[in-house]
């Protein structure tokens, strides 16, 4: 019971992260210091996800047959395929949102500005790095491993000494 309501408890942190780091990014057309100030805020996400794989695994009992967690991996991946293609899409979408105001601001678009503002670590693309459909994607890859290791464990190939 305890590891469920941690579960719960840090998948709720992880969310409240998600939408700070979401709102840090600054509007189209808005200039923006320099840096990321949400660098740091994903550091403590990447460790709230490894804590998260061992509470997930710590509630898959050792008793399940095998055949349910390779069903769930596999819807698992299913949706991480739709996922990150609506992501994709939505990103190149955001990403002619910022070439329009852009324009809109100075009569042209500046491809390589965009492409440099687009880059990975850039605070104007945190709210596409951030948002409910990666936060999703964040929860279920944290079961996925701690499902891969159940099924590991199951089949000898990892052991947990308690």
């Amino acid at each position: 019971m305890k590891n469920k309501a941690l579960v719960i408890l840090i998948s709720l942190v992880c969310a409240l992260l998600f939408i700070l780091i979401n709102q840090m990014t600054p509007f189209p057309g808005q200039t923006s210091g320099n840096g990321n100030p949400a660098i740091p805020l994903i550091t403590v996400l990447f460790l709230l996800f490894c804590y998260l794989v061992f509470l997930w695994f710590k509630l898959i009992n050792i008793e399940v047959k095998r055949k349910p967690l390779v069903f769930t991996m596999t819807l698992i991946a299913i949706y991480w395929v739709v996922a990150v293609i609506y992501q994709k899409a939505s990103f190149m979408a955001y990403r002619n949102v910022l070439a329009d105001a852009y324009k809109e601001q100075f009569d042209f678009v500046d491809w390589d500005y965009i492409n440099q503002i687009t880059s990975f670590m850039s605070i104007h693309v945190n709210n596409q790095y951030f948002n409910v459909n990666t936060y999703l994607i964040f929860l279920t890859a944290s079961l996925f491993i701690a499902l891969l290791l159940r099924i590991f464990t199951l089949r000898g190939l990892f052991s947990v000494h308690p």
